[in-house]
Order: structure tokens, then C-alpha cells, then sequence
């Protein structure tokens, strides 16, 4: 057993180090951690079938697929329009751009949106005079925000969904008390405008109308058809979702009719095989699949030989079992954590921990998942290697001759983050814990 625990442990030291460093592959790291647990029999074969949650497999991959078409459809190009056509003064477009690419991130994964909505703040920034930067990082802090305001939007929101069995309207209102999408969308809303106040004066962003008014037909070259198609088929995956547990369908089930759906229309009706060609070829990501057997695997060990309680008992106690502490440095260690190191891997080894915390508190353990995925959601936008999307963010400005450093970056972020995370634990401590 001790043997056992040394494995385990070194394997979540190796993959915290592995995955901050951002220099090996996430297949790679998740074929590492496998084959370390098998060969070591830490973890058996039997254990790899139960311990991976194949169900959030299929949504990831459902909503994967479905991203791609949601761009290939124009929405995102629609969407662009409609700010340009609307938005009076580079303040403003700053503001509603990083909110709207938020709002989009409820439903499509956050790096789509940052590779989305870069090219966006391109054009609108070239067209409007000012830098693009702070455009760019601000999508960026945005998408992260609302990543886990529904159970669709982020792997760390569709893996907590499965783990605890949750409907996609549990993250809407769950026992009558708001939850993740108040808890992420309220602070996301704030900081959005505190961003574009303080950032935007810092580059000379300034709230006077421009004389140029922008007179092109919002749906001029785009295919009405395709957008409305997906419209349609992204409210029935969203519909499927809600009612889950009434249907009794699996996540996997209801993300197959989404974009099963969908990409049948384009075929029949349409004859566009190219599209749906385009998105099963981008949108299926076996990097991040195989990493993730590879970390579900790591945290059913994890439970399996007693770390998970061992731990849950060590917070439990340092914490005098108290809701609202154990609750609070669960929010800022995930906020910690999350800062320098992708929270996906970190929400699947806490969530047996949460688990075992509940259990020790009595109360129904929705309440701390709430806490670790709220201090997660939020702490990944503190630096730039704390998430995915704000390095794909700081790769495509690079790209295009705009250099940004690490304190550049974090002092960006700092106004928005600081605003989020003291909002967020404010409203979850109101909602969950008074």
C-alpha cells in the first residue's frame, strides 16, 4: 500500500509539473501516467474501464465537433458584425467584444473562442485605430470566466456534470439557490467593465463616438440557413441536457442528436459534406482525450488507496470542520493552483477530495464542488500559462508582431482577475454558505 501511494503521488507531482511547464505533449503526459499506474499495479486494467468517465469522453467529443460547425455556420462572423455595426467608440467595442466573446464561451470551449474572436479584434481594432492587445487578452479573460457557467462549456464543468450526475440546468439553479452561472457570469459582467475602464485608458481607449459609421448589411455573404440550423440543433442538445434525468439519456446520447443532427441536415438537405468533413477532422481532439483517461485513471487511484479521504480528513480538520473556511480555502487554493497550472487535470484529482469533504461535513457535496470549480474558473486568468486559451491568446498577438511579456500580461489581467475572484467568492459564500 505504501508503495502504491509513493506511485500515485509522484504521478500527480510528475503531471502537475509536466502540464505548468507546457513543453510535452497532453497525450504524452496521459500515456505516461498510464503506463506508470499499470505497470506498477497501482491501477489494473478493470480499474481503467471504470475509472474513466467514457460519458463525458462522448460529450467533449460531441461539443468538439460541434464548435467546428458553429463556426463554419458564420454565427461567430454574425456576431462580429453586429458589434461592429453597433458599438460607437473604441471604449465600447473594447467592453462588448470581451463580454460577447464571454457570453459565447457559456457554450463553445474557450480556446474556440479566443481563435474565434482574435481575428475579430483584429479587424475591428485596424478599422477603429487603437491596439489590438488588450482586445485580445481581454477575449481571453473572458472566455475563462464563463468556461463553467454551464455543464457544455469547459472540460472542468462537463467532468464535474458527470461526476455528480448533474443536468444542465443544475448549473443554472440547483436546490433553489443560484449556482455556477450566476456565481461566473455576474463577476465575469463586472469585470468586463472594470477591464475596459482601466485597461482601456492605460492605451488611450476612449469612450468618444467615431465619425465613421460602419453601414455594412450584418448578414450580407453569410448562409442564414447554416446559422439558424445551428441555432436549432445547439437549443436541442441544450433541451437534451436539461431534461437528462427525466429522459434518463446519457451526456453522450444527447451530444450525438446535437450534432448527429446537424451534420445529417448539412448532408441531405444541403450536400455539404466539406463542412462536416472539416469538423469531424478538428473538433475530435485525442490529445486531450488521451490525457484525460490518462488523469481519471491518476484520480481513481487516487481514491482507490485512501489519498482522497487521507486528504479530505487533513482539510477537514486544519479547517475545524467548519462550511465557510473549508469552503474559502478550497475557492483560493483552486485560485492558486489554477493560476499556473491548466485546471482540468486539478479539478479531476480534487473532485474525489470534495467528495470525501461533504461526506465529513454532512452537507450534499454539490456545495464544495461549487467551491472548487469556482476558485478554478477563476484563478485561471491570473497568469498566462494558467490556461489554455491565454496562451493560444498570447501566441496568435505574437503572430502578428505584438510581444507580451509574463508582467505584462499579469498586469492586464490584474484588475479584471481581482474583481472576479473577490466577487465570486462573495457571491458563492452569500448563496451557498449564509
Amino acid at each position: 500500500m505504501i508503495m502504491y501511494n509513493a506511485v500515485i503521488l509522484s504521478s500527480l507531482a510528475l503531471m502537475v509539473v509536466l502540464v505548468a511547464s507546457n513543453r510535452v505533449p497532453r497525450w504524452i503526459i496521459g500515456i505516461i501516467l498510464l503506463a506508470t499506474l499499470l505497470l506498477t499495479g497501482s491501477s489494473t486494467l478493470t480499474d481503467v474501464v471504470r475509472f474513466v468517465d467514457w460519458d463525458v469522453l462522448g460529450l467533449i467529443v460531441g461539443m468538439g465537433i460541434f464548435t467546428v460547425l458553429l463556426e463554419e455556420s458564420g454565427l461567430m462572423e454574425l456576431t462580429a458584425r453586429f458589434i461592429r455595426a453597433r458599438a460607437g467608440s473604441p471604449g465600447t467595442v473594447l467592453f462588448w467584444i470581451i463580454l460577447t466573446a464571454g457570453l459565447v464561451s457559456i457554450i463553445l470551449e474557450n480556446v474556440t473562442v479566443v481563435l474565434l474572436f482574435a481575428p475579430i479584434a483584429y479587424r475591428l481594432s485596424k478599422k477603429l485605430g487603437v491596439n489590438p492587445v488588450p482586445v485580445v487578452i481581454g477575449i481571453a479573460l473572458s472566455s475563462n470566466m464563463a468556461g463553467s457557467a454551464t455543464m457544455i462549456g469547459d472540460p472542468p464543468a462537463i467532468i464535474t456534470a458527470g461526476y455528480f450526475n448533474l443536468a444542465f440546468m443544475d448549473f443554472i439553479w440547483y436546490h433553489g439557490r443560484p449556482s455556477m452561472f450566476f456565481l461566473t457570469l455576474i463577476p465575469m459582467i463586472v469585470s468586463c467593465y472594470v477591464y475596459s475602464k482601466i485597461v482601456g485608458r492605460e492605451v488611450g481607449y476612449s469612450d468618444e463616438p467615431v465619425a465613421e459609421k460602419d453601414n455594412e448589411t450584418i448578414w450580407k455573404g453569410l448562409d442564414k440557413i447554416f446559422v439558424y440550423e445551428a441555432i436549432l440543433f445547439l437549443s436541442i442538445k441544450i433541451t437534451l441536457l436539461s431534461i437528462r434525468h427525466i429522459i434518463h439519456i446519457p451526456l453522450t446520447l444527447a451530444a450525438l442528436i446535437g450534432v448527429g443532427g446537424l451534420s445529417l441536415t448539412r448532408i441531405i438537405l444541403h450536400r455539404d459534406t466539406a463542412s462536416v468533413k472539416k469538423a469531424v477532422r478538428k473538433g475530435v481532439d485525442l490529445d486531450i482525450i488521451v490525457f484525460l483517461i490518462g488523469v481519471f485513471v491518476l484520480s481513481g487511484a487516487f481514491a482507490k488507496h485512501g489519498l482522497a479521504a487521507a486528504a479530505a480528513k487533513t482539510i477537514l480538520s486544519l479547517a475545524s470542520g467548519n462550511l465557510f473556511v473549508i469552503t474559502s480555502l478550497l475557492i483560493w487554493l483552486s485560485v492558486a493552483v489554477s493560476a499556473v497550472m491548466d485546471n482540468t487535470p486539478y479539478v479531476v484529482t480534487m473532485l474525489p477530495i470534495a467528495k470525501y469533504i461533504a461526506i465529513g461535513l454532512n452537507v450534499n457535496p454539490v456545495v464544495v464542488a461549487w467551491a472548487l470549480l469556482v476558485g478554478a474558473t477563476l484563478g485561471g486568468s491570473i497568469t498566462y500559462i494558467g490556461a489554455s486559451a491565454n496562451l493560444v491568446a498570447v501566441k496568435l498577438l505574437e503572430k502578428k508582431g505584438y510581444k507580451v511579456t509574463f508582467s505584462e500580461f499579469t498586469r492586464k489581467s490584474t484588475p479584471f482577475n481581482m474583481t472576479n475572484i473577490l466577487l465570486g467568492w462573495l457571491l458563492y459564500t452569500i448563496f451557498w454558505i449564509i
